[in-house]
C-alpha cells in the first residue's frame, strides 16, 4: 500500500506540472520478471560483506553499514528491502518519461530498473546516450547504438568489468528484444579504447561478434598526430578484424610540431626576494614565471603563503587544464567569465562559489582540477587519512597531488585554504599532465623510452601501491590485509655493527652479503664481515638471510656460486632466502652480454639448487633487470626482492614481489653511515 500511495502521489503532484502530451503517457512498476533478472544478477547474501572497494552491501547487492544487520537477513527480508529500494528509482524513470511524453514498453521499463538499480540516476542526464535517446525516440537509432548506449555503463573506476558488461548487455537485449532470458553477453564483443595522453568519446566500444569493426575511433591530442591502436603485443588494429573476444588497445602517438617550445629555464632570473633555491616550490615557481603563468608583486615578492583567491584557483586550473581562455570579465568581477566556464565543465556546480575574492578549501581544489582535466572519480581505498574522495585518488595515481606525511600517515588538510606555492606545483603538474600508463588496460609497460609487452604469465604486484609511504628512512604499507616487516641488507661496507642496537630500533630482519664474483675477471670472493654479521644478528634475535653478488654468465657458474654458499653456510638455519642478486655492473664488465634466456637458465640454476638444500630461494631485481634482462613468465616459482629508491615512496615495479629495497640511505640506530632498507610484504 505504502509503495502505491507513493507513487500515486509522485503521478498526481507531477501530473500538475505536466504538458498535456505527457498525460497519455503509462507509468510502471517493475515486473516479477524484472525483479527476477535483478535478482538472477546481485545474487542473495545474508550477512554483511565487502567488496574489493571496501563498501559494504547485504541482501541482494543493497548498500548497508556492517553494523547495520548483526543477525543477518532472511531472504524474505531481502526481497523486501530491495522491492522498497527499487520504489524509489522506478519513481525517478518514471518521472522522466512523464516530463518528456516518452512512451516504452514493459520490457523496455525492466531493462531501464536494472540498469538504474545498480547504477543510480548517473545516465539521467543531458550527457548520457540513453537519456538522450529515450527523449528522441529510441527508434531513430540502431540497435548497435543503443547496446552501446546501455552497455557504456560498465566500468569500475576505468576498468571494465566483465560482470558489468555482462549484465549490461542483457539489459540492452532485453530493452531491444523483450526477452529476459536472453543470450546479450554473447552476441557483442568489446574493444578498450585507452587513449594515452589524448581523449577519445567513449573508451570501451560493443560491436556484433562475427562481424568486422569497422571505423575505429579517432582520439584527438593537442601537439600530437595520431598513429593508430595497438595492442599488447604491438599490432595494429585496422578495423577489419573481425569482433569475437576482448581486445585492448592503446593510441600511440607522435608530435606533429605543433606544441609549444620548451622555455630555456637556465636563463631565467629570479625577481622574488623571498622564493629560494632551496625551497621545496622554487622549481614550480620557476617554470609558470618563466612561462608568464604567474608573477609577484610590486615589491619584487612572490608572497608564497598567501592565500589564493577562488577566482584566481579557477583561472589556473581552467588554463592548466587546457581550456580556452574566455579573458577577464569586461564588468561585473573579473573571474566570473572563469566561474561560467567551470560550471559548464562540471567542476563546480552553479551557486557553489559565491565569493569569487575569497579562499577556496583544498578539497574544492581537488575536485575542480579533476573535473577540468576530464578525470572520473575513481573506486579504492584512499592514500589520504583526512581524504576519501574518488576524485582526490585519481589525482594521486596521476601524480598532480601528493599531501603531507606524518605519523606513517598521508594527510591532504582538504577544509585548509591552499597558499600561492602549494597552487604552483599542481598547476605545473596539471598542465604538463600525461596520463599513467595502466599495463593490465594497455597491454605494455612504459619502461624509460620503450613499450614492453605485458607478460600475461607472470604474477602483477598484488599490493595496492596508494597505500605505500616513507615517513623520514621508515616505509609503510598501510593495508590492514598485511603485515609487514622492516630489515636491512648488510655487507663489509657498513663496517662493524652493533647488532642489539638494530635489533632494538624496530628492525626485524637482516639479508647479509655472503660474498661475491668479481664483474672484471670473474673470481669468487667472501665478503669479509659475513661469519661476523650473520652471528651477531642471529645472536640478537634478528630474522636473517644471505645474498650472493653474482656476475654468472652460464648456468655452470650460477650453479658454482649456489654450491659455494651452501658449503659457506655449512647447514646454518635461515628464516629469510638465499638470494640470487645478479645487477648491471657496467656495459664493459664480462657478464653486461649475457642474454636473457641465458641469464633467466641461471637464476633458475642458482634457485634450484639452494631448494634442494632445504633453503628458501630469491632473486633479486631492479627495473632494467626485471623488464628487460628475466624472463619473468618462467620464473613463477620464485620470489623477488624489488629495489627502486624512489621520491614517490611507492614502488613502480608492475610484476610481483615479496621484499622493497627502498632506500640505500638509511639511518639505523647501531649502524654507521647509510644502511639499505628493506620491507617485507609478507615476511618469512
Amino acid at each position: 500500500m505504502k509503495r502505491f500511495l507513493a507513487l500515486f502521489l509522485c503521478v498526481v503532484v507531477t501530473l500538475t506540472l505536466l504538458p498535456s502530451a505527457a498525460l497519455a503517457v503509462e507509468t510502471f512498476t517493475t515486473s516479477e520478471e524484472g525483479i527476477a533478472l535483478i535478482k538472477q544478477f546481485e545474487d542473495f547474501r545474508s550477512e554483511p560483506y565487502q567488496d574489493d572497494r571496501g563498501n559494504w552491501y547485504i541482501g541482494y547487492g543493497l548498500a548497508c553499514d556492517p553494523e547495520d544487520y548483526p543477525g543477518g537477513i532472511s531472504e524474505e527480508e531481502g526481497d523486501r528491502l530491495m522491492r522498497e529500494d527499487l520504489t524509489e528509482k522506478e519513481d525517478a524513470i518514471n518521472r522522466i518519461l512523464m516530463e518528456h511524453g516518452v512512451s516504452i514498453n514493459q520490457q523496455q521499463f525492466d531493462a531501464l530498473a536494472s540498469l538504474t538499480y545498480t547504477l543510480g540516476r548517473q545516465w539521467m542526464s543531458e550527457d548520457a546516450r540513453i537519456y538522450n535517446y529515450l527523449l528522441d525516440g529510441v527508434e531513430r537509432y540502431t540497435d548497435e547504438e543503443i547496446v552501446n548506449a546501455i552497455a557504456t555503463w560498465c566500468h569500475i573506476g576505468n576498468e571494465p568489468s566483465v560482470n558489468l558488461i555482462r549484465r549490461r548487455l542483457q539489459e540492452a537485449y532485453l530493452f531491444l528484444y523483450g526477452v529476459y532470458d536472453n543470450p546479450g553477453a554473447s552476441e557483442y564483443a568489446y574493444i578498450h579504447f585507452t587513449p594515452n595522453g589524448g581523449t577519445v568519446e567513449n573508451q570501451t566500444v560493443f560491436y556484433p561478434v562475427l562481424e568486422p569493426y569497422g571505423e575505429l575511433p579517432e582520439p584527438k591530442r593537442k601537439g600530437y598526430a595520431f598513429q593508430g591502436w595497438f595492442d599488447g603485443n604491438g599490432v595494429r588494429l585496422t578495423g577489419e578484424e573481425i569482433a569475437e573476444g576482448a581486445v585492448y588497445v592503446t593510441a600511440r602517438w607522435e608530435a606533429d610540431g605543433t606544441e609549444e617550445p620548451e622555455i630555456d629555464l637556465s636563463k631565467w632570473v629570479n625577481p622574488y626576494s623571498d622564493v629560494k633555491e632551496s625551497d621545496w616550490f622554487y622549481s614550480y615557481v620557476r617554470e609558470l614565471s618563466a612561462k608568464g603563468v604567474v608573477s609577484g608583486y610590486l615589491d619584487g615578492t612572490f608572497q608564497p603563503d598567501k592565500t589564493l583567491t577562488a577566482g584566481e584557483a579557477l583561472k589556473l586550473l581552467l588554463r592548466a587544464a587546457g581550456h580556452p581562455d574566455p579573458g577577464n570579465a569586461p564588468a561585473g568581477h573579473w573571474a566570473e567569465t572563469y566561474l561560467a566556464q567551470a560550471v559548464a565543465l562540471g567542476c563546480v556546480e552553479n551557486g557553489e562559489i559565491m565569493d569569487l575574492d575569497g579562499a577556496i578549501s583544498r578539497g574544492m581544489i581537488v575536485r575542480i582540477a579533476a573535473a577540468a582535466m576530464g578525470l572520473e572519480e575513481r573506486e579504492g581505498p584512499s592514500p589520504f587519512a583526512d581524504l576519501d574522495s574518488g576524485y582526490a585518488l585519481a589525482l594521486y595515481e596521476e601524480n598532480i597531488i601528493t599531501g603531507e606525511i606524518a605519523d606513517a600517515r598521508r594527510w591532504f588538510f582538504p577544509d585548509d585554504s591552499i597558499n600561492r606555492a602549494e597552487m604552483s606545483a599542481i598547476v605545473s603538474r596539471v598542465s604538463g599532465w600525461e596520463p599513467v600508463n595502466n599495463p593490465a588496460q594497455s597491454g605494455y609497460i612504459q619502461f624509460r623510452n620503450k613499450q614492453i609487452p605485458v607478460l600475461r604469465d607472470a604474477r602483477a604486484c598484488p599490493y595496492n601501491k596508494n597505500l605505500f609511504l616513507q615517513d623520514g628512512t621508515i616505509a609503510y604499507y598501510n593495508d590492514p590485509a598485511y603485515t609487514t616487516e622492516l630489515g636491512v641488507d648488510i655487507s663489509r661496507h657498513q663496517g662493524d655493527v652493533d647488532w642489539s642496537k638494530v635489533a632494538g630500533s624496530g628492525i626485524r630482519f637482516a639479508i647479509i652479503r655472503l660474498g661475491g664474483r668479481l664483474a672484471d675477471s670473474g673470481e669468487i670472493y667472501d665478503d669479509v664481515k659475513f661469519e661476523e654479521n650473520l652471528t651477531g644478528a642471529q645472536a640478537a634475535g634478528l630474522k636473517t638471510g644471505v645474498y650472493f653478488y653474482s656476475q654468472a654468465i652460464s648456468v655452470a657458474e650460477a650453479e658454482e656460486e649456489a654450491r659455494y654458499i651452501l658449503q659457506k653456510l655449512g647447514g646454518r638455519e635461515l628464516e629469510y632466502p638465499i638470494v640470487f642478486d645478479w645487477e648491471i655492473y657496467s656495459n664493459t664488465a664480462r657478464s653486461y652480454g649475457v642474454s636473457r634466456e641465458t641469464l633467466t637458465e641461471c637464476a633458475i640454476a642458482f634457485c634450484d639448487l639452494v631448494e634442494a638444500a632445504g633453503y628458501r630461494s630469491m632473486i633479486y631485481m631492479g627495473l632494467e633487470v626485471g623488464y628487460e634482462r628475466l624472463d619473468l613468465s618462467r620464473l613463477t616459482d620464485y620470489d623477488f626482492w624489488f629495489a627502486q629508491y624512489t621520491s614517490k615512496g611507492r614502488p613502480d615495479m608492475y610484476y610481483d614481489f615479496r621484499i622493497w629495497q627502498y632506500s640505500d640511505k638509511g639511518k639505523v640506530p647501531g649502524i654507521e653511515g647509510n644502511v639499505d632498507m628493506d620491507l617485507a610484504l609478507i615476511p618469512y
